[in-house]
């Protein structure tokens, strides 16, 4: 038999106490009465002997709505925990914050304290909580508006029915939970401003990984669907991201717009961006950018595209199936009135495919002009005054933390200027974020004008995107 000495003797000197990975643990805002996922710190005993803590406490348990687990013993109170010489022991924290009636986000705090030979150290917790109104399966029969006061958590559905109106007013948000969709057999208005945008979006607040939050991820949620009998629907300054479908348009009549989509963002889809299917559709001053569909898989219709931009360097744990922009039955005489799309001052490119069918040349009512390609290319009836092979120069697109800002903040663009004024109306001499295109000067190609970038408020993009 091998026998062994081990020395558990515990040192009491005051001199020797804990180290921690962190000395704070913050959340992101969060929803009330909705928990977060786990944090993780550790403790240390960096000396020669063990430690014993007397007490692990969290100090404001019944109140903040923070949980503690210490190593495995649920808190909000643990006592006695040895730390051997050397070792170290988890503390996992979550909390689900109390509702409140509070319209706007309210700091909560607390923090764990430990008593280790006599001696107080603590870990400050702090977290944004937020209230939410929350909607399952909801039903819209009346004209009806939602409004900024608090965001809206959707599970399930949320489906206008035909002859009602839904008004999304400055600053509204949707939080929609997994799987669930938005259903317009009616008529959705979504009347977003610069500085309130209207957003669509996922409702899990916290992070994958600590450099990526949920919301920087597609699938979060299903999509959005606009039924065959619905039209004059609108996104004015609304920010729409993370789904799997994105937005599906049901055949309807062409005569008819089905949807204008001005000053919009539509970014971060598991699937196609936006599907056309035989509808009349009217885009300006927008971005539609990366998934791992098409940007526009366009199934016929009417289709206006003008100063937008359409990239899409998708690259998030999948891969890009489709060209950017699909075209069908756009040669197709037994439709009731002959498909039609045109792209005007806009930049189109990314890391797949432009376009498909790859050779569009018999199909003389598809046009692009004063366009910005990165590919290599010569104009035909199809594409005019192009700018082949160019660079747009983007401010960020992609990079370690997934974050993709498709403004230009450099004259070195190959979009500077190259732009027809003959495309330009009242509503588009400014760009979404209020930069003036002047008379008298071509225009940038893309969904925004040029700005130098100590100029450009990168906060507020990154906070809408």
């Amino acid at each position: 038999m091998l026998t062994g000495c081990f020395d558990d003797e515990f040192t009491t000197s005051s001199e020797q106490t804990l180290t921690f990975s962190a000395d704070s643990v913050r959340f992101d805002t969060i929803f009330t009465e909705q928990g977060t996922a786990t944090e993780i710190f550790k403790v240390y005993n960096r000396h020669e002997k063990s430690l014993l803590i007397t007490s692990i406490v969290l100090a404001d348990a019944e109140n903040s709505g923070f949980f503690i687990n210490v190593d495995g013993t649920k808190g909000p109170d643990v006592y006695n925990i040895e730390v051997p010489a050397k070792d170290s022991i988890f503390v996992f924290v979550e909390i689900t914050p109390k509702k409140t009636n509070i319209n706007t986000p309210f700091l909560i705090k607390d923090s764990i304290v430990f008593l280790t030979n006599g001696v107080r150290q603590d870990v400050k917790l702090e977290a944004y909580g937020q209230d939410a109104t929350r909607l399952r399966g909801e039903i819209i029969t009346s004209d009806t508006e939602y409004t900024a006061e608090k965001p809206y958590i959707i599970y399930d559905s949320l489906v206008i029915e035909e002859g009602a109106t839904l008004t999304l007013l400055p600053g509204t948000n949707l939080c929609m939970h997994d799987k669930a969709k938005i259903v317009v057999r009616g008529r959705l208005l979504s009347n977003g401003t610069q500085s309130q945008p209207v957003t669509l979006r996922g409702d899990r607040t916290d992070n994958m990984f600590s450099y990526l939050p949920y919301d920087r991820l597609p699938g979060q949620w299903d999509g959005l669907y606009i039924s065959q009998d619905s039209y004059n629907n609108s996104f004015v300054h609304t920010f729409m991201r993370g789904t799997v479908n994105g937005m599906v348009l049901d055949s309807s009549d062409v005569s008819q717009e089905k949807i204008k989509i001005y000053n919009s963002i539509l970014h971060n889809s598991k699937g196609n961006l936006l599907t056309i299917n035989q509808s009349k559709v009217t885009i300006t001053n927008s971005e539609i950018s990366n998934g791992s569909g098409a940007l526009i898989m366009c199934n016929g219709g009417v289709v206006n595209v003008v100063q937008s931009t359409l990239a899409n360097y998708f690259s998030l744990f999948d891969v890009i199936r489709e060209p950017m922009l699909v075209f069908n039955r756009f040669d197709d005489e037994t439709l009731p009135v002959h498909p039609f799309a045109q792209f005007d001052n806009t930049i189109i490119v990314g890391t797949s495919r432009i376009l498909s069918p790859s050779d569009i040349s018999t199909y003389t009512n598809i046009l692009f002009r004063n366009c910005l390609f990165t590919v290599k290319g010569s104009d035909d009836e199809n594409f005019i005054n192009s700018i082949w092979g160019g660079e747009p120069m983007f401010n960020c697109v992609g990079g370690d933390e997934y974050y993709y800002d498709y403004r230009i903040s450099t004259t070195e663009s190959s979009a500077y200027q190259m732009g027809s004024e003959a495309y330009l109306t009242p509503e588009l001499r400014t760009d979404m974020y209020g930069v003036e295109r002047p008379f008298g000067v071509n225009p940038d190609v893309g969904a925004y004008q040029i700005v130098e970038k100590e100029e450009i408020p990168k906060e507020d993009y990154k906070e809408n995107n």
